[in-house]
């Protein structure tokens, strides 16, 4: 048996916040959130900025390793924000932000900034 989602009215699937959209043939697809809108690409792109600062590496692969555990999340994960493929779940964005700005805080003390 096969499970269909429930129909949408006409404003929940112009909406870009849902994770739904219809086709030309009325068909109901998965949006591709990862490519929605310029403020969501921007986001991604500060998120990982923030993710560097927050976890210092010299390789994506370095930090993804060292973030992956602190942030309860897998390694591609990781890499995927990195990469600015994926949203960040907010949890995820205040954890990283904490840690970017204790990192900045400790540099300032320390004299490196």
């Amino acid at each position: 048996m096969m499970c269909h989602p429930a129909p949408f009215d006409r404003h929940e699937i112009a909406s870009s916040s849902k994770t739904f959209s219809k086709g030309k043939d009325g068909a109901v697809t998965l949006k591709n959130l990862a490519h929605s809108d310029a403020h969501g690409r921007a986001s991604r792109k500060r998120f990982a900025r923030l993710l560097w600062r927050a976890f210092p590496a010299t390789s994506e692969r370095d930090l993804a390793a060292k973030a992956a555990p602190v942030l309860g999340v897998s390694e591609r994960q990781v890499k995927n924000w990195l990469r600015c493929e994926n949203d960040a779940a907010l949890r995820h964005v205040v954890a990283v932000m904490t840690l970017a700005c204790g990192e900045e805080i400790f540099s300032l003390i320390e004299g490196r900034g």
